[in-house]
């Protein structure tokens, strides 16, 4: 019982959200420099931090995790506008 308990409190339920998020992080680095498309690596990578926000916010506990998950969601959503805004007037 004990051990269950513990493993439900140190989140082993999120590592699977993490772990895609890094396959984010790390993939748009290795899709930018193969394609020369650094407009499509900074989106991705806003997918990846929105992936890490939320599960930031899924596992919060208080105030201050759940004010890290927020800004790393909105700051996320900017970075994927603005790169969309950039493709869209041709900067790549």
């Amino acid at each position: 019982m004990r051990d269950e308990t513990v493993a439900l409190h140190i989140g082993i339920d999120t590592v699977p959200l993490r772990g895609l998020a890094a396959l984010l992080f790390l993939g748009r680095i290795v899709y930018a420099l193969v394609s020369g498309n650094w407009g499509i690596g900074a989106i991705v990578f806003g997918l990846g931090a929105v992936v890490l926000g939320l599960e930031r916010l899924r596992g919060a506990r208080g105030r201050p995790n759940r004010a890290i998950g927020w800004v790393l969601v909105l700051c996320a959503a900017f970075v994927v506008v603005d790169a969309l805004i950039w493709i869209a007037i041709g900067g790549a």
